[in-house]
C-alpha cells in the first residue's frame, strides 16, 4: 500500500500540518490556558475553526481525558495508567493512538493502522514526519495527535517517561 507523507511543524504553542516538503498549510492547532484549563483549537487553511479540545485529568480514575467538540462532542480517553494508549468514545468508528519506542506514535481506525508519526528528527530539522494510508483520514489523524500535545512547549526536550519499557511495542513499523 502506498503511504502519503505529511509534515508537522511545531512552534511554541502550535502545530502546523503541511504537505511533505512544502509550505502549503492544511490544518493548524494551537493551545492556550483558559480559567485553569488547557484548551486547544484546530483550524483549517482558511482559519475556520473545526474542533475545540479541552484537556482534563480525572484524578479519581487516574485517566487523561480530552473532550473534543465539533457538531457533537466525543472524548479521547487514556486506556491505561501509563497513558501510552488513548481511544475515542462516542464515534461510529473506533480510533486509537499508541505511543511507541523511539519517539513514534501510531493511529488505528477499527484496529487497522492508518497513520504513523516519527518525532525522532524534530531536534535536527524541527519537523515531525507523518505517514497516512488514506488522505480522508488526515483530519482525524491530526486531531488525535494534536490533542496529545496540548500544553507542550519544548518539542526538543527529553520525554518525561523514564523507561522505554513503559511504552508500547510498534508491531507494524512503517518508518
Amino acid at each position: 500500500m502506498n503511504k502519503i507523507q505529511y509534515q508537522i511543524i511545531p512552534r511554541n504553542n502550535e502545530l502546523l500540518l503541511v504537505k511533505n516538503n512544502t509550505t502549503e498549510l492544511i490544518y493548524k492547532s494551537f493551545w492556550y490556558m483558559d480559567f485553569g484549563k488547557t484548551c486547544a483549537e484546530i483550524t483549517d487553511d482558511k482559519e475556520s475553526k473545526l474542533y475545540s479540545i479541552t484537556k482534563k485529568f480525572q484524578f479519581w480514575k487516574w485517566k487523561m481525558v480530552y473532550s473534543i467538540a465539533k457538531k457533537q462532542e466525543f472524548k479521547l480517553v487514556s486506556k491505561n495508567i501509563r497513558r501510552t494508549s488513548f481511544i475515542t468514545e462516542k464515534l461510529a468508528d473506533e480510533f486509537e493512538i499508541q505511543i511507541h519506542y523511539q519517539k513514534k506514535k501510531s493511529i488505528y481506525k477499527n484496529n487497522q493502522k492508518i497513520a504513523e508519526f516519527d518525532e525522532y528528527l524534530v531536534e535536527e530539522n524541527n519537523k515531525i514526519q507523518v505517514l497516512v494510508s488514506q488522505n480522508e483520514d488526515i483530519e482525524m489523524v491530526f486531531l488525535m495527535y494534536a490533542s496529545l500535545l496540548i500544553g507542550v512547549n519544548d518539542f526538543k526536550s527529553k520525554s518525561a517517561i523514564k523507561s522505554q519499557k513503559e511504552l508500547m511495542k510498534n508491531l507494524d513499523p512503517w518508518f
